[in-house]
């Protein structure tokens, strides 16, 4: 791609967009780079926020202060830090709309107790053999509790959902530390990616941990993600992700400021001149 600069009266520098939008596996990337923010949504039920090390210390509210310690992620607006999550999240209420303060923490499960015996059956399966290669690297025990609650807390049908985003979370945080779980089947929370391949074509598979060659635009996301990924042959191992198709390094597109540039393209600037 060729970048050329042109001196022109009464034309303006196009700044980069404040954010990006793009797809990894099951997930959507939100990043805005400007602030060192990045989000990660499932397109279901959960989010991860993440932040760039310049925040440090820098930031309050539900997701705590991000000093690297647990012991005081319950820090109420007032600065005061508390035991009771129920203290925690009324401190943290926005006054509009106004809403009264919760009084009774009543657990899922309580809530919903006919879901409680089947809640920890499935959610064993994160202290059982499935996990075990991961269990000496992430404990289990504060993911198994989550699974129980968010199972429980999900009616009839949806209540699938809540179990797979927890096991799902639990997967991610071993693929964090380079153990990657391969637990969904067929039975179990299945992923389907016949729908992106073609008539006759093969092309797109699961992957519990994958993360694919790209042209570019999102080859910077570090963190294995499990969702649809396409399997490009030797002799095109470059998946374009503005024609959905693998290709060669030479026949990949430039993105600039978000706008797909092709191979040999060029780009000219206008801006005010002096």
């Amino acid at each position: 791609m060729k970048v050329t600069r042109q001196l022109q009266s009464g034309w303006t520098l196009e700044q980069e967009p404040l954010y990006t939008i793009h797809t990894v596996g099951l997930y959507i990337i939100v990043s805005v780079p400007s602030k060192g923010l990045t989000l990660i949504w499932d397109k279901h039920t959960k989010i991860t926020i993440e932040l760039h090390p310049y925040w440090r210390n820098k930031v309050c509210g539900l997701c705590g202060n991000f000093d690297s310690s647990e012991m005081n992620d319950l820090q109420i607006s007032a600065s005061a830090v508390v035991t009771s999550p129920l203290a925690f999240g009324n401190s943290w209420k926005t006054t509009t709309p106004p809403c009264s303060d919760v009084t009774m923490e009543i657990f899922p499960c309580e809530r919903n107790s006919y879901c409680s015996a089947w809640a920890q059956r499935r959610c064993m399966i994160l202290k059982g053999d499935t996990f075990k290669d991961c269990h000496l690297k992430v404990d289990p025990e504060p993911y198994y509790h989550a699974c129980v609650q968010e199972s429980c807390s999900c009616e009839f049908e949806g209540k699938f959902l809540g179990y797979c985003t927890a096991v799902a979370a639990y997967a991610e945080a071993c693929s964090d530390q380079n153990v990657c779980i391969n637990w969904r089947t067929p039975d179990l929370c299945p992923v389907y990616c016949d729908y992106y391949n073609e008539q006759g074509q093969c092309t797109w598979h699961y992957e519990a941990c994958g993360r694919m060659l790209t042209c570019g635009k999102t080859n910077y996301f570090q963190h294995k993600l499990e969702g649809c990924y396409p399997r490009c042959p030797r002799e095109t191992p470059y998946f374009d992700e503005s024609t959905g198709k693998c290709t060669e390094l030479r026949n990949c597109p430039c993105y600039f400021n978000e706008t797909i540039v092709p191979p040999g393209g060029e780009v000219i600037i206008n801006f005010v001149g002096w």
